[in-house]
């Protein structure tokens, strides 16, 4: 038996810390929620792969990415989660706030994923179909632009809308600072020869 090293490739725009504590404080301060429940780490992931790709490197790189808030809505992180449902309550779930697909981010965003998306070789999607800007090939299946920011349990009421009218009020815009590509080992699995 071998031991057999998965990795995992994840690019990630980093939100600024100055904004993750507006976040943190609206959240807090305006709305009541408990802060173990507001996300620390916000990001917006641009890319993810289950497998080495050659070519992809880990980086830090410092950029400039101001999204507007107006271009942003509340999302529950489940399944159908983009649309109010009865079915859905946010308290269970993950929240966050999703990118429309006319952002003035997009193109940047695009740029960003199309610049790993060249690198998935057939080796390395192992029969996958490839992604694309609407679709993963590992991961979940579809690709929606978003920033987590809230964990499940953050009693967090149930009509996002009105949450999020307020946000886009208090907070106009967000800005990223980072742009990282981390390539990192996933738990090791057991091979039989």
């Amino acid at each position: 038996m071998t031991l057999q090293t998965n990795f995992e490739i994840w690019a990630q725009i980093i939100l600024c810390d100055r904004d993750k504590e507006r976040i943190r404080k609206f959240f807090v301060d305006e709305i009541g929620i408990n802060q173990k429940t507001v996300i620390r780490r916000m990001h917006l992931s641009i890319y993810y792969a289950r497998r080495p790709m050659l070519g992809v490197i880990p980086l830090v790189r410092k950029i400039h990415i101001v999204l507007p808030t107006a271009e942003t809505r509340f999302m529950v992180m489940a399944p159908g989660g983009e649309n109010p449902s009865p079915d859905i309550d946010p308290k269970n779930h993950k929240v966050g706030i999703r990118i429309q697909r006319k952002s003035t981010v997009m193109s940047t965003i695009i740029e960003l994923r199309n610049g790993l998306l060249k690198y998935e070789t057939e080796s390395v999607l192992g029969g996958r179909s490839p992604s694309n800007l609407k679709r993963n090939a590992f991961g979940s299946r579809y690709y929606q632009p978003h920033i987590a920011i809230l964990r499940t349990g953050s009693e967090i009421d149930t009509d996002l809308t009105i949450i999020g009218n307020l946000f886009r009020y208090r907070i106009e815009d967000l800005t990223f600072d980072k742009f990282i590509i981390d390539v990192v080992p996933a738990k090791k699995v057991a091979k039989t020869k």
